[in-house]
């Protein structure tokens, strides 16, 4: 099933528009503030594929957040945030010679994370203790001893949703081409 989403979402898309698309700029912002040695020397972060993608989802997040109240088109843009970060997990599969017939259940996953990562982190957002604890869990495996690095993580999300929340998205596209 999550092989025909990917494959409607990409015939949909003309790849040379997608990709010069304020979403797919916003995009690119992300993951190179995901790569940021802070996550992974300050932060301790694991500098593995699955620490990236929790530092990416956590970018991503803050826009969810800030859209979520928004009108249809910050909705859609965020819809074609998440669009774009599918594409980018569904080809980085395939450059890793994940099979077709794993390929489906690794989306799946991929899919379920995403969703129950943002959910939680939106339902405890305003709770610092257990978004923190929701971090420890997702990217340190419930380490305790990283309590101190998901709470700087919990207060990086926090800086940021501040930074962009009550603005239009031709601002938030703005104030992001100058450093996420």
């Amino acid at each position: 099933m999550f092989k025909k989403i990917i494959n409607f979402i990409n015939s949909k898309i003309k790849s040379s528009e997608y990709y010069s698309s304020p979403h797919a700029l916003l995009y690119r912002r992300i993951l190179e503030s995901s790569y940021d040695n802070t996550f992974y020397a300050n932060l301790k972060v694991p500098d593995t594929i699955d620490g990236r993608f929790d530092v990416i989802i956590l970018h991503i997040f803050v826009f969810i957040k800030i859209f979520k109240n928004s009108s249809d088109v910050e909705k859609n843009f965020t819809q074609k945030l998440f669009d774009i970060f599918m594409i980018e997990v569904e080809s980085s599969y395939r450059e890793m010679g994940i099979s077709d017939q794993s390929f489906g259940k690794k989306m799946k996953i991929v899919i379920e994370s995403f969703y129950g990562r943002t959910k939680l982190y939106d339902q405890y957002f305003d709770d610092e203790e257990e978004f923190s604890r929701c971090l420890l869990q997702n990217i340190w495996d419930n380490d305790k001893e990283r309590d101190k690095e998901s709470r700087k993580l919990y207060h990086f999300v926090c800086q940021k949703v501040n930074k962009y929340k009550d603005k239009s998205l031709r601002d938030v596209l703005i104030i992001s081409s100058r450093g996420f």
